[in-house]
């Protein structure tokens, strides 16, 4: 009998993770479920630590990139619903039958940084040419800048206050359960897009259908695949300016990154300890941008908080930025700058 899902790990010298990623996603099904590992790593030894924990490994000789590698693997997948996830993933009790459940066209769990479930990841966006052109000008005018912060304090917190199935505009990209239906009426990913963007594109052209699933919960490691890479920032760049000029064209592709101005640093206060919650209403944002243009989100409900230990273990950047907000205001509090220890 066919799994009813497919799971389609998509891995870049990060095996031990992806081995962590399989056997959360095993546990996190009551049905049989068909585990598909493409090895973008070019690896003998990263692909023998993968075999034995899936039904079909693909070792192209190549880096495939991110939307090629699940195109490869969509040939080989029996399931209804793909489960399509980064390496750097672990599914919560029950979450991939939650997703599978949802009969979305596209399905996303509530995504976490720490293993408590207790820090939300931000919401996804579109990055439509209005999106890109807004930032542009942000860039620019500290009055839009503080403007435009405001508005994505807001829709982060109306996000992560979600308790019900919704649909959204766009999931991240780290776990994707599509319907295999819909995957086979838009013909597989665009792999112009070799990383980044392949995985808004795709959402894009579904035209709605795309729900969030705040009951399943998983924890995504966070950039552990891409930090690996030297080429990351310059793949991000490439594949931005090629999703701009693809869905706005390339005159205001053009135009938006001639407006654009490197982000300016947010005054922030050094933070030894934990930070002090002085009365209720507040949340704590943290970033690895001083912007905050993207944030993790807490709901404290103790007189201090901490960033859990297994969050700075795997945290890449040098500094955590992290600031206090008025939830019902969504007026920033205080900023810190919280510099990151090395054992």
């Amino acid at each position: 009998m066919p799994a009813s899902a497919s799971l389609i790990v998509v891995n870049y010298r990060s095996a031990s993770l992806a081995v962590d990623a399989i056997r959360t996603a095993r546990a996190a099904s009551q049905t049989d479920l068909q585990v598909i590992v493409v090895d973008n790593s070019v690896d003998i030894r990263e692909a023998e630590a993968l075999r034995a924990h899936a039904e079909i490994l693909i070792t192209p000789d190549q880096n495939l990139g991110y939307g090629a590698a699940i195109n490869r693997a969509r040939a080989k997948c029996d399931g209804e619903v793909l489960i399509v996830a980064n390496a750097d993933v672990r599914f919560g009790a029950g979450s991939i039958d939650r997703l599978v459940d949802s009969n979305a066209d596209v399905a996303g769990p509530a995504l976490f940084w720490d293993d408590a479930f207790a820090w939300f990841l931000p919401p996804s966006d579109l990055h439509t040419g209005a999106d890109a052109f807004d930032a542009a000008i942000a860039s620019r005018f500290a009055r839009w800048r503080r403007s435009r912060d405001r508005q994505r304090i807001k829709r982060r917190l109306a996000f992560w206050s979600l308790t019900k199935p919704t649909p959204v505009p766009a999931i991240s990209g780290a776990i994707m359960a599509i319907r295999r239906s819909a995957f086979d009426r838009l013909g597989s990913f665009d792999e112009r897009f070799h990383l980044y963007f392949e995985e808004i594109d795709f959402q894009r052209r579904l035209h709605g259908g795309i729900l969030y699933v705040p009951d399943a919960h998983c924890r995504h490691v966070y950039n552990q695949s891409a930090a690996a890479s030297e080429s990351a920032a310059a793949e991000y760049a490439r594949s931005e300016m090629a999703y701009l000029t693809k869905w706005s064209g390339p005159r205001l592709a053009r135009l938006i990154k001639s407006i654009e101005k490197p982000a300016i640093a947010t005054s922030a206060e050094a933070l030894e300890g934990d930070i002090r919650i002085d009365r209720s209403g507040l949340v704590i944002e943290a970033s690895p941008l001083p912007s905050f243009e993207t944030a993790a989100g807490h709901f404290p409900n103790t007189t201090s908080v901490a960033i859990p230990d297994e969050v700075w273990r795997a945290y890449r950047s040098e500094v955590l930025y992290l600031r206090v907000i008025e939830a019902a205001s969504a007026r920033v509090v205080r900023t810190y700058a919280k510099a990151r220890i090395r054992p």
